[in-house]
């Protein structure tokens, strides 16, 4: 049986393997979205298209300023790709949801990146399956620990820099 790993190598194996797994996922998102979009952008519609939210759930969830939230959702805008309306609980606020054009487009991207992974995870032995079976639970709660309800619009935060589901 191997050694164990330390945190601190852990750690290092994960610093070079996410940018390469963002990688992969930024570029069939691109194949499928257009060379313009951004990972940040994906994320966003990635998380309208679990519920409507406001700019500020958003800029909460992803842990960006409201200003950098507000530049990124007015080029989503632009694009057709979501629409603000007013909220029901409170006529001043406004809230995003994908338009139609952006949740057919952001289900392109999903399943070019999904094309683009699962030949890799094709590749992976049964006990190496298994074992990243049992590592993305844990990981997914580590990284995800401070999130809350995406439909609240209070509490949310991300994981800056890092993969994330989308």
């Amino acid at each position: 049986m191997s050694q164990r790993w330390t945190h601190e190598q852990i750690a290092d194996e994960l610093i070079v393997l996410l940018p390469l797994l963002n990688r992969i996922v930024a570029g069939a998102v691109r194949r499928e979205t257009g060379e313009e979009t951004t990972m940040p952008q994906f994320r966003v519609l990635g998380l309208l298209a679990e519920a409507a939210q406001t700019s500020s759930a958003l800029a909460r969830r992803r842990r960006v300023s409201l200003q950098s939230m507000g530049e990124l959702v007015q080029a989503l805008v632009l694009r057709g790709w979501v629409e603000r309306f007013p909220a029901p609980h409170d006529r001043r606020q406004q809230l995003l949801r994908l338009s139609e054009l952006g949740r057919a487009k952001y289900a392109l991207a999903q399943q070019q990146t999904m094309r683009s992974l699962l030949p890799l995870l094709a590749a992976l032995r049964d006990d190496e399956i298994d074992a990243v079976q049992r590592a993305l639970p844990a990981l997914h709660r580590i990284l995800t620990q401070d999130e809350g309800s995406p439909t609240d619009g209070t509490n949310e935060t991300d994981n800056p820099g890092g993969v994330e589901r989308a």
